[in-house]
């Protein structure tokens, strides 16, 4: 067999296992910095192939798939993070609105105010919780 034969079948391989292992990924629940590990390896360890020459071929696909799954589990953990629930006051009406004293509804819509954003940290935490740890409430 030629090097050219034999460096194509190498390649031929390892896009074989990079492909199975995308396709078994599927089959589970993952996350996105595991998909993007998954995705990562599989394109650096690609690149890597394609880069090396003659025997440091295999070094520079091992390395090319480890720098990939670093990155690539660095840019999918980016999609876990969950979404940011916004909590808006009314402030023409509300809790505060029959007091006529300005200072004093100042005051109160302050309260209100720090009251919500205590709820929107509390619920952006009970998110945080189910997304990463599977602890929803």
């Amino acid at each position: 067999m030629s090097k050219k034969a034999i460096g194509q079948r190498h390649t031929l391989i390892v896009a074989s296992v990079a492909l199975l292992a995308v396709l078994v990924s599927g089959c589970q629940a993952t996350t996105g910095e595991q998909n993007g590990a998954v995705i990562g390896a599989v394109a650096g360890g690609l690149l890597g192939n394609t880069v090396g020459k003659g025997s440091g071929r295999t070094a520079a696909t091992i390395a090319g798939a480890a720098i990939g799954g670093i990155a690539g589990a660095s840019v999918g953990r980016t999609t876990d993070r969950p979404q940011t629930v916004v909590v808006h006051q009314n402030q023409t009406g509300g809790e505060c609105s029959h007091i006529q004293n300005a200072g004093v509804r100042a005051s109160c819509e302050r309260g209100v105010s720090e009251r919500n954003a205590n709820a929107q940290r509390q619920a952006e935490q009970n998110a945080y919780q189910c997304a990463r740890y599977g602890k929803c409430q």
